[in-house]
């Protein structure tokens, strides 16, 4: 670990909370994860989320030059308030106030929407290297992206751009937890995929390596996949068939010269879901906005390395 000035990136989820060290060249020089517990109420996330970074700052040889945290929800970067984050349960949130009141060193934090968080990510040091329009999305719990154009990250009015998890794609379809119906991220998630494989068991009645199991997650239907099951690759198909219609969105909209794809389902399923996506998608959009379209995987090492490049954004 040399000198240089670092800073700590924090990827607050859900289930997890990850952070880590980064140089200004992209290495992660230390990383950490703990659970987020979010039932716990907030006041209790941000006692670990400031533990993480307290840790983290002690291990830095070089200066700390700021703190970076991408989260879920409807972002305020300028007042550091995350607001109706439905997976924490939170309502309103003044997180980087809280954390200050909390850390041991004062450091300057940056506060941002994960899935933009990791679309800077991409940008500086990922897939998204020397190019200056691409779209990120995010397939793992739920559905997010991020927009980079002519070089920017894009925040939209009011940060909520690129909120395409909640984009509907069938209003009178299942209620989502933010209230409305047929979300993209309710098909277009890790649960989307094993309520699909579970429809497609029922339905189908084939010989299936997923019947007859205690419990069907994520990763068991992409290992069956992986050998060739038959109902493992149809559900992954469906859930690849309205990713399709989300990137169509997209290409029609932002004319993006490459989509980056991440999170845990995202790479997993990588080979399985893009066939059925590019299918959707070019059926959607004239040929302009997806001849020379990639669809690539994303490359960051952690999820955390997105939210330190906060800290060096260009402006």
């Amino acid at each position: 670990m040399t000198a240089e000035a670092v800073a700590i990136g924090v990827d607050l989820g859900a289930t997890k909370i990850a952070s880590a060290l980064v140089s200004l060249s992209g290495e992660v020089l230390a990383s950490r994860h703990t659970l987020t517990l979010s039932s716990e109420g907030p006041e209790s996330v941000l006692d670990r989320l400031a533990g993480e970074i307290d840790t983290l700052s002690h291990l830095a040889i070089g200066p700390v030059s700021g703190v970076g945290i991408g989260s879920p929800g409807v972002v305020d970067p300028l007042k550091g308030v995350i607001r109706d984050a439905v997976n924490l349960d939170w309502r309103e949130v003044h997180l980087v106030a809280g954390l200050k009141a909390r850390m041991k060193q004062p450091l300057p934090i940056r506060l941002q929407k994960d899935t933009n968080a990791c679309a800077l990510g991409e940008l500086y040091f990922g897939s998204g290297r020397g190019c200056n329009d691409f779209v990120y999305l995010s397939i793992g719990s739920g559905l997010g992206g991020g927009v980079v154009a002519n070089g920017q990250l894009i925040d939209g009015a009011r940060g909520n751009a690129a909120e395409l998890g909640h984009l509907s794609l069938d209003p009178e379809g299942q209620l989502c937890l933010c209230g409305k119906r047929g979300c993209a991220e309710i098909t277009v998630s890790g649960h989307g995929l094993v309520i699909s494989a579970l429809s497609h068991i029922q339905s189908d009645r084939k010989p299936s390596l997923l019947t007859g199991l205690d419990e069907l997650t994520p990763a068991i239907i992409v290992n069956a996949a992986v050998k060739g099951d038959e109902i493992a690759r149809t559900a992954l198909f469906s859930v690849g068939a309205n990713l399709g219609i989300v990137m169509a969105a997209c290409a029609a909209v932002l004319n993006p010269e490459r989509i980056v794809v991440g999170g845990g389902l995202g790479l997993a399923a990588f080979d399985f879901l893009i066939p059925a996506a590019r299918f959707e998608l070019e059926r959607r959009v004239t040929r302009v906005s997806y001849e020379k379209l990639e669809i690539v995987c994303s490359s960051l090492v952690s999820s955390a390395v997105g939210a330190a490049c906060l800290v060096w954004q260009r402006s």
